[in-house]
């Protein structure tokens, strides 16, 4: 039996847009996550300007992509998820690489 836990569901939620952000600095700068204690306080800066609303996540996304390129973009939540709901499928995609 796995004890392995699942990453939160795509939403509008704390932990989700950490898992995201998290998710897309791997793949596009994991310098910038390596130290533990610097990257949670960034995150909070970051969740405290673009986090809990499609736009801010909109807004993130789009400043992400012009400092890093579009090959890898931040998954944004969709519109009908607000920070309570937590059901439907689980995405195990969060950052979301483009192919020419």
């Amino acid at each position: 039996m796995s004890t392995q836990s699942h990453p939160p569901s795509v939403s509008l939620g704390k932990p989700s847009l950490r898992y995201r952000l998290e998710s897309y600095y791997s793949l596009i700068a994991p310098d910038a996550i390596a130290d533990k204690e610097d990257w949670k306080r960034k995150f909070e800066i970051i969740y405290n300007k673009f986090g809990g609303s499609v736009e801010g996540e909109t807004r993130l996304a789009n400043k992400l992509s012009k400092k890093y390129g579009n090959q890898v973009t931040l998954l944004v939540a969709p519109p009908h998820r607000s920070m309570r709901q937590n059901q439907g499928d689980v995405s195990s995609v969060s950052a979301v690489k483009k192919y020419d």
